[in-house]
């Protein structure tokens, strides 16, 4: 009763309930997509992946991180010191779009009398599915 008797004369307190829970709500719905990234060079290299940097990433190294379905731009550059230069860029959709056409099916009834049928058909239709992105990184792709 008590607890009652305090929201019903602050009602600001379900307003701030409201926002929190549609906040919790939202974030929870985002869907986030394995990116990997690997150096083939024989040099350090930093790479950024959307906004996220990597510093000094070893020859051989994979970096693994995830985005959201949006996409993701890769960029790399020789790490300084090793008298190299060159830049990679590139983006990756991490979403691809799957179609099906419409299709027909019968259905068919039967009394003591007569059968009947009825053809149905159903609409296309588009979905859209998170992939994953592999990069692999080669000296001949640092121009």
């Amino acid at each position: 009763m008590l607890l009652h008797n305090f929201f019903s004369k602050n009602k600001a307190w379900y307003v701030t309930l409201g926002l929190l829970l549609s906040l919790s709500v939202s974030y929870s719905d985002d869907i986030l997509v394995p990116v990997t990234v690997t150096n083939r060079t024989s040099h350090y290299l930093h790479l950024t992946l959307n906004d996220k940097s990597f510093t000094y990433v070893s020859p051989g190294t994979t970096v693994q991180t995830e985005v959201e379905t949006s996409g993701v731009t890769i960029r790399a550059v020789y790490a300084p010191g090793q008298g190299r230069s060159g830049a990679f860029h590139e983006t990756h959709s991490t979403t691809r779009t799957e179609y099906r056409s419409p299709g027909s099916s019968y259905s068919c009834s039967s009394n003591d009398n007569s059968t009947s049928c009825k053809e149905s058909t159903s609409p296309s239709t588009t979905t859209t599915i998170p992939t994953s992105v592999h990069v692999d990184i080669f000296p001949e792709n640092l121009r």
